[in-house]
């Protein structure tokens, strides 16, 4: 009876470590497929932006993260009175989209707000509509936005005086992502509409996704 036990046990342990070997040597052998894509960084160092989120669609409803990302995304973070960098990003994010999408390749913008007091739901569509027709804009309560600005990593500073034309200080990452896949690379600044483009195609095709 103690040998069968010990067996079982024993068993359940060296499943158990299997299994973690598997899922390691996978991330490992898909960071090294992905390198070619020219990627940021790894799947390992993504597992804890895959948390579940909450927000509020531009056209007023709740929406999950699994319903929000039911095909690739892009995900960019700010506030639609943002004087420069936010349009700029957002433009260059369409253009690799439409670059993309003449490749007969599908990729979902989306822009979720920094400033929920201001960007009101009328706003967020108004500002996503004139960005690119598939661009969705996200808001929700404080306590959404905080929570998808922990997951993602997310700096935003809203200043003391909230009167006027008030400015954020914020991070202006743009995060892909593919469905039950999660997080795979972001793009900074510096990234191009045509590089943006090609390494998400490149990465759909090591999936093929």
């Amino acid at each position: 009876m103690f040998l069968r036990s010990f067996f079982l046990v024993t068993l359940i342990i060296i499943i158990f470590l299997l299994s973690i070997f598997i899922v390691k040597y996978y991330d490992y052998r898909q960071s090294l497929h992905l390198a070619k894509c020219n990627v940021n960084s790894s799947l390992d160092s993504f597992a804890s932006f895959n948390k579940e989120f909450n927000l509020i669609h531009e056209d007023g409803f709740s929406i999950t993260k699994s319903q929000l990302i039911n095909k690739p995304a892009l995900i960019y973070f700010g506030y639609t009175y943002c004087p420069d960098i936010c349009p700029f990003d957002l433009m260059r994010n369409s253009q690799a989209v439409e670059l993309l999408e003449i490749e007969k390749i599908k990729i979902k913008p989306l822009f979720v707000t920094l400033d929920p007091n201001r960007d009101t739901l009328s706003v967020l569509k108004e500002y996503t509509d004139f960005h690119h027709k598939d661009m969705i804009g996200l808001t929700g309560s404080p306590k959404d936005i905080d929570n998808i600005k922990k997951i993602f990593k997310i700096y935003s500073q809203l200043p003391t005086d909230l009167t006027g034309d008030y400015i954020i200080n914020h991070s202006t990452f743009t995060y892909f992502i593919i469905p039950k896949i999660g997080l795979v690379t972001y793009f900074t600044r510096k990234d191009k509409a045509e590089n943006i483009a090609k390494t998400i195609k490149c990465i759909l095709e090591e999936y093929k996704f």
